[in-house]
């Protein structure tokens, strides 16, 4: 009898160990690994699947992701990862979901902030539906006086949490993430510590973020003292009056806004004045606004600072996108006990790396030394590896890096800044050259040039060619035990 024929379109895994698969649909995350089973079909996971607000034909990409994903799998994923609520993780789940519809999930996996049983997580979760909602309006004022540049710049960063809705809200990525979770039978939300198997396979997942603590949860930036990462940056600004100025004027506060209302005050409430009523009064009249229609009321426009709450709009913007990228579900993938290791961390942040190394049950400096393959972090950005704690660990002579970027889509002008976002950042780019001798494999270049992997043997430099294979929609790494 005839064996039937292998389907063509089917990702293969190696006899032993695993195929990573990056595709290359744009500025996002989207990887497939296939496992080795031993049973003739491997074990596939998927850990997210997105792309950046607007991307030239989004919806056009992410079907044909999710295309490959379904043939590449034979319409089965045994694990679904879903790393934390960016648009740039989760969209495919929304602008794909008629083929998503078509595949099934084993398991679908997500970290402990989005557990709608724990009460932690609501509040954070809450907390941040109060910051975009403040955002979203503060970019519609911006817009309103005449900002435009920096509404873009607004408009940039919370094209994170894609599309929102009138009022603000997380509209699109909550339905993406729902979704996921839904295709859950039920979800399983992972909390650091935890080690898990993989269905038939030898590997075994540890994970590792995002932390318990709630400070380590919200440390984004490198400590002003010493740099933990590639470059000390300034730590952005506190929320101030922020949202006194959005917020008040939004309507019904939830309960958590009103906190944050409350807390942003300068004054307490006995030593303010409402605007509206100040307008009316003969001494605010004379020496703040200045009589209607007079050289005066010009005159005293600049003193006014009603509209400076504005200006500290994207630094909070940009503390909100680190606060979420900080609760990526973080894992270190060992493939046989004691062996290589996987390390996908999401976009985690700077306090999310520093908590892996307080875990009781997992050695993180162990696993970081034997790391083999790094997916590096939120694209290469100047916070999102650790140095000596992160990537200074990582001590083996085969690393493999691998970095989902699209540097001219990172780069387009935005808002304010002509040059867009620093990604991947120059200075870990190159220490990730070094510590892999070139073996850094991105999304929008393909394969390292001949010159970058010269401090290889000439060995080294086939082996690492014949593992590899590169096409238009998606790149490929064989990692063997």
């Amino acid at each position: 009898m005839t064996e039937p024929l292998a389907d063509p379109l089917a990702m293969t895994a190696p006899a032993a160990g695993v195929k990573i698969r990056m595709y290359r649909q744009g500025l996002g995350d989207c990887f497939l690994l296939a496992f080795a089973t031993g049973a003739g079909r491997p074990c596939y996971m998927l850990i997210d699947c997105g792309v950046l607000l607007g991307t030239p034909d989004a919806g056009g990409k992410m079907r044909q992701v999710a295309e490959s994903l379904r043939d590449s799998t034979g319409g089965r994923i045994d694990v679904l990862v879903a790393t934390h609520q960016h648009w740039d993780h989760l969209s495919g789940f929304d602008q794909a979901r008629e083929v998503f519809d078509e595949i099934d999930f084993g398991e679908v996996w997500a970290g402990w902030t989005e557990d709608p049983g724990n009460a932690l997580a609501n509040r954070l979760r809450a907390r941040r539906r109060a910051h975009l909602r403040a955002l979203s309006a503060a970019a519609r004022s911006l817009r309103a006086v005449g900002a435009a540049p920096k509404a873009e710049t607004l408009e940039a960063v919370l094209g994170f949490f894609g599309d929102l809705g009138v009022d603000g809200r997380p509209s699109r990525i909550e339905a993406a993430l729902d979704y996921v979770l839904g295709r859950g039978k039920p979800p399983r939300y992972r909390t650091p510590g935890e080690t898990v198997g993989l269905p038939g396979s030898p590997a075994r997942v540890h994970v590792l973020g995002p932390p318990l603590d709630e400070a380590l949860l919200m440390r984004s930036d490198p400590s002003h003292k010493a740099s933990e990462v590639y470059e000390k940056r300034l730590a952005l600004d506190e929320e101030t009056a922020f949202f006194t100025a959005v917020l008040a004027a939004a309507g019904p506060l939830s309960p958590e806004e009103r906190e944050l209302r409350d807390l942003s005050f300068p004054f307490d409430g006995v030593y303010r004045v409402d605007p509206e009523p100040a307008k009316g009064d003969d001494f605010f009249q004379k020496h703040y606004y200045g009589e209607a229609g007079t050289p005066a009321e010009m005159e005293m426009a600049w003193r006014q600072i009603e509209g400076d709450w504005l200006t500290s709009a994207d630094n909070l913007a940009l503390q909100l996108d680190s606060d979420t990228n900080n609760t990526s579900l973080a894992l270190g993938i060992e493939l046989s006990p004691g062996g290589k290791v996987l390390l996908f961390p999401g976009d985690a942040q700077v306090g999310n790396w520093l908590s892996w190394h307080h875990l009781d049950t997992i050695d993180a400096a162990d696993l970081l030394r034997r790391t083999a393959l790094y997916k590096v972090g939120h694209h290469a950005s100047h916070n999102a590896t650790l140095r000596e704690k992160g990537l200074e660990l990582m001590e083996r002579p085969d690393l493999v890096a691998m970095i989902p970027v699209d540097e001219q889509m990172a780069h387009r002008p935005k808002g304010g800044n002509p040059d867009g976002w620093d990604m991947p950042f120059l200075p870990l780019l190159e220490r990730l050259r070094e510590k892999t001798r070139g073996r850094v494999l991105r999304a929008d270049s393909g394969l390292p040039p001949p010159e970058e992997l010269a401090g290889l043997s000439a060995a080294e430099r086939e082996a690492f060619s014949e593992s590899c294979v590169v096409t238009p929609l998606y790149l490929e790494i064989t990692i063997l035990p």
